[in-house]
C-alpha cells in the first residue's frame, strides 16, 4: 500500500516510443513534451528544470490499481507487418566476455560494487521510479552502439541519442541514478577516473532489479565509454511489431527468442502514458486483448487522449517478478508486442514457463543481461574511460 500512495504521487509519462520489448515501456514520469535535457558540464547528469522528477499529483487523472489495470508501454501505431516493418540495426557484433571480469577493478576499485549500490539503493528509497528508469537506460545503451554509456552524452549541438525521438522520453530517475552512482565512486580516492560510465551503468542495471526483489548475479566489468554519440544511431525495436519482427533486430545482435521474452520481463517494473494504449483500445480495442481489459483501460485513458493519465505495468509495480507474464498469458498486455509474445508458436512456451516458473524467468534473464552486456564492447582503441559521464574527454 505504501508504494501505491508514493507511485500514484507520481506523474508519469513514457519512456519512449517505438523501441525494444525490455524497454519499450515507461518508467513512468513527467517528460512528454518536456524538451530533452541540455548540455551539461558537470560529472555525471544533471537534468533540465523542465524535467523536474520531484512526485506531484497527475495533471489529469491517477494511476490504475495494481489489481484493476496493469499495463505495459507505448503502441502509437496500428502493428506493423513483418514486411512492413524498419530493416533492423547492423550487427553490434555480439562478444565473448573477452576482458570483461567480475574483478576487473578488483585492485583498482575495491569498494566499487558498494558504492554503486548505496546510491542505487539511495535514489530508490527518494524515487519509485528509480529502478525502472534505471534498467531502461542499461537497454536503450546497449542497443544501440554497444554497452558504451554513449546513452549519456550530451553534444552542444542536440546531435546525440538522448535527443533521438526514441530516448527524449527516458526519465530523468535513470540519469539521475547514474550520476549518483558516478558521483559516489568518484568521491573515493582510489576509483577516481578510473571506472568507465558503461561499467557504473551495467551495475547500476543489476542493482535496481536486485533492489527490487528480483535476481543477483555478477556483472561482467571492464567496458570503454564511447567517444561521441549520434541521434541518427538510435534504432530501437518498435512496439508495434510482432515477434517475427522484432526477432529480425534482436537475431542481428546474437540475441535469441528466450532473450527477448525475458529481457520483455523488465517490463514488471514501471508505468506506461495512455498516449500509447489508445491506439489498441479505440475505436474498438484489437482481438490480442482480453474485452474485460480492454473495458477497464478504456475507463482509464480517456478516448481524447491525455498523455498524463497512465496505468501500471503489472501488478506488483516496484517488485521485480514474473507477473508481466501472469498479465501477458491472460491476453492484458497493453502493448502489441508484448500481447505479440503471446500469439507466436516461438514465444508462447516461453511466456507459459515464466509464467508458472519464476525461478526460470529469473534465471534467463540474469542470462540475457550478461550477453546484452556484451554488445558492442569497446577498448583503448576506440574508447575511452570518461571523467565526465555526459561529454568525451
Amino acid at each position: 500500500m505504501k508504494e501505491l500512495i508514493l507511485l500514484v504521487l507520481v506523474s508519469f509519462l513514457v519512456a519512449v516510443a517505438a523501441e525494444c520489448p525490455f524497454s519499450h515501456g515507461n518508467d513512468g514520469g513527467n517528460g512528454g513534451a518536456n524538451a530533452p535535457p541540455k548540455h551539461d558540464n558537470s560529472p555525471g547528469y544533471s537534468p533540465p528544470a523542465n524535467n523536474d522528477t520531484t512526485p506531484s499529483p497527475p495533471a489529469s487523472g491517477t494511476p490504475a490499481a495494481p489489481g484493476a489495470s496493469p499495463a505495459l508501454a507505448p503502441a502509437a501505431s496500428p502493428a506493423l507487418a513483418p514486411e512492413l516493418a524498419p530493416a533492423p540495426a547492423p550487427s553490434l557484433n555480439k562478444t565473448n566476455n573477452g576482458s570483461l571480469s567480475p574483478d576487473y577493478y578488483a585492485n583498482i576499485c575495491p569498494n566499487l560494487e558498494s558504492l554503486v549500490q548505496g546510491a542505487v539503493r539511495g535514489m530508490m528509497a527518494s524515487s519509485p521510479i528509480a529502478a525502472a528508469a534505471t534498467l531502461r537506460l542499461f537497454f536503450h545503451d546497449c542497443f544501440i552502439t554497444g554497452c558504451d554509456a554513449s546513452l549519456l552524452i550530451q553534444n552542444p549541438n542536440n546531435d546525440d541519442e538522448q535527443h533521438s525521438s526514441e530516448n527524449m522520453f527516458l526519465r530523468a530517475d535513470g540519469y539521475k541514478t547514474i550520476a549518483a552512482a558516478k558521483a559516489a565512486v568518484d568521491a573515493d580516492p582510489q576509483c577516481t577516473n578510473k571506472v568507465s560510465c558503461a561499467d557504473i551503468m551495467a551495475l547500476a542495471a543489476r542493482d535496481s532489479v536486485t533492489l527490487s526483489g528480483g535476481p543477483t548475479w555478477k556483472v561482467e566489468l571492464g567496458r570503454y565509454d564511447a567517444l561521441g554519440a549520434r541521434a541518427s544511431d538510435v534504432d530501437l525495436p518498435l512496439t508495434t511489431e510482432d515477434v517475427p519482427a522484432l526477432m529480425k533486430r534482436f537475431s542481428a545482435h546474437g540475441l535469441t527468442v528466450d532473450d527477448l521474452v525475458a529481457l520483455s520481463g523488465g517490463h514488471t517494473l514501471g508505468a506506461t502514458s495512455c498516449v500509447f494504449v489508445n491506439s489498441r483500445i479505440y475505436p474498438t480495442a484489437d482481438a490480442f486483448l482480453d474485452p474485460g481489459f480492454a473495458s477497464q483501460l478504456q475507463g482509464i485513458c480517456p478516448s481524447n487522449l491525455d498523455p498524463n493519465t497512465f496505468v501500471f505495468f503489472d501488478q506488483s509495480v516496484t517488485s521485480f517478478d514474473n507477473n508481466y507474464f501472469l498479465m501477458v498469458q491472460q491476453k492484458k498486455g497493453v502493448l502489441f508486442s508484448d500481447s505479440a509474445l503471446y500469439f507466436d508458436s516461438s514465444s508462447k512456451g516461453i511466456v507459459d514457463k515464466f509464467a508458472a516458473d519464476q525461478n526460470a524467468f529469473f534465471t534467463q534473464f540474469v542470462s540475457s543481461m550478461v550477453t546484452l552486456g556484451r554488445l558492442g564492447l569497446k577498448n583503448a582503441a576506440n574508447g575511452e574511460i570518461r571523467a565526465i559521464c555526459t561529454k568525451p574527454n
